[in-house]
């Protein structure tokens, strides 16, 4: 995976050396075609605005052109029809010219070595510009000093530093904007998510964090749909939990103001309206149990007992119910003592083989064991029932989860979700091993003695 601080770390290094080598492109077609063109024009303008003052009546205006701080890095000097030479301006090094470029300018054509390759040490820029005075010929040259060529190389320096400075904003803003792009997108989703709607996917095409959190991002509303589909069908579950009692209890109510109903018939409507009262009652107490679990200050009541006893008083309340199918129970008990929430376990065992004969088949088999491990205890209940399949293993400890969708077996959903966070209250473990058709082992692992300094923790 490469890391996105590597990706910025690359980044900014190609930037940097693209926008190196743009400048430097650019730069030497600027310093080697529009700047020396730019001196060279500057060079002529010069030159002809001195021809016009020089033989003027006013002298000293020539005088005072060329005392002017901006020629201080040029010559100037005139040579006559005789070859002689008048030096003007500041002194400077010997012109590099030979007395054909001059007999050149002499016979009216200019000349200028701007454009000539003068190797790799600067050497001064000549500009030859013929004029006429009295009748007679001149040649005016006008050369820059090296000091010159290094303001213009200094020049040329700050064009780089410039350029480099602004490509490296443009190219590093173009980069930061791609990487940004996907957590632009990222947060989009992530408002939509606030908004309540779950069935949300962001695509990313990359390995580096940003697609992993978006990876995760996925994953995560993925889980949250699941959840919410199991909410809105707990709320169903429920609701048709609460409504089929209801509606028993008023339709025998009904019933029982008509005086034409026989006794008999009383006393069996009346026993009809006590059971489904007690489904209600039994409802509204797990309901109860799974908010007091759910609350910041559940706390627990501990104390020394007999686990294995436990077991079997649970096995044995619940005799009637697997004799009636014709279910055997097979106990391996070890004699185990133990400090725990007595009254809070007893519910774990009694969701957890409640379950287990309401899901074996008549004739079947539920086996119950306790074994001590060093400091812990695994009690497994297996049965050979109908099993679990494998994709909804990891939801059925969840509050708003069934794994029967047609309530061919009655329950609401909270059994196995009230176990979960009793057994993790008292800081153990659960979990279930199964297969379709063949049966579900579940094991839960607790502590012989829960750790007191988080005898008041919440699940």
């Amino acid at each position: 995976m490469k890391s996105i601080y590597v990706k910025l770390v690359l980044s900014f290094i190609i930037t940097i050396l693209l926008s190196v080598v743009i400048t430097v492109v650019v730069t030497t077609f600027l310093s080697k075609q529009k700047l020396e063109m730019r001196l060279g024009q500057d060079m002529v303008k010069m030159g002809e605005d001195f021809i016009d003052l020089y033989g003027a009546e006013d002298s000293d205006k020539a005088a005072r052109f060329l005392s002017n701080s901006s020629f201080i890095h040029f010559s100037f000097i005139i040579i006559d029809d005789q070859h002689e030479e008048k030096l003007l301006g500041q002194p400077g090094p010997p012109i590099p010219i030979t007395p054909q470029e001059v007999d050149q300018v002499l016979d009216g054509k200019r000349y200028s070595n701007l454009n000539e390759e003068k190797g790799d040490r600067p050497q001064p820029n000549v500009v030859g510009l013929p004029f006429k005075e009295n009748g007679r010929s001149y040649a005016l040259f006008i050369q820059s000093h090296p000091q010159r060529q290094f303001s213009v190389i200094q020049d040329v320096q700050n064009i780089q530093l410039i350029t480099i400075l602004l490509v490296g904003i443009v190219l590093f803003a173009y980069v930061s904007t791609i990487i940004i792009k996907p957590i632009k997108r990222l947060s989009t989703a992530m408002k939509v998510v606030g908004q309540g709607e779950y069935n949300v996917q962001v695509e990313y095409a990359t390995n580096d964090e940003i697609g992993l959190l978006t990876k995760n991002f996925n994953q995560m509303t993925k889980e949250l749909n699941k959840i919410e589909t199991m909410r809105q069908e707990f709320i169903a579950s429920v609701s048709h939990e609460i409504q089929s009692p209801l509606t028993s209890i008023r339709g025998f109510s009904a019933a029982l103001k008509d005086d034409i109903v026989s006794e008999d018939k009383k006393i069996q409507y009346l026993t009809i309206i006590e059971k489904e009262s007690t489904r209600l009652s039994q409802l509204s107490s797990n309901l109860l149990k799974l908010a007091s679990l759910d609350s910041e200050h559940q706390t627990l009541t501990l104390q020394q007992y007999r686990l294995d006893e436990q077991i079997r008083h649970v096995v044995m309340a619940l005799e009637p119910q697997w004799t009636k199918k014709n279910i055997e129970i097979d106990l391996d008990l070890s004699n185990v003592q133990m400090e725990a929430d007595k009254d809070l376990l007893e519910q774990v065992w009694l969701n957890l083989v409640t379950n287990a004969i309401k899901y074996t088949p008549e004739n079947g088999l539920v086996k119950i064991s306790i074994h001590q491990k060093n400091e812990e205890i695994d009690v497994k209940i297996k049965d050979n029932g109908i099993g679990i399949a494998e994709e909804d293993q990891k939801y059925i400890f969840e509050s708003f989860y069934k794994v029967d969708k047609s309530r061919t077996l009655k329950g609401s959903g909270l059994g196995l979700a009230i176990t979960k966070k009793i057994v993790r209250l008292h800081e153990g473990a659960i979990r279930v091993e199964s297969k379709k058709e063949q049966g579900s082992i579940f094991t839960v692992t607790l502590p012989i003695q829960k750790n007191r300094t988080k005898k008041d923790s919440s699940v």
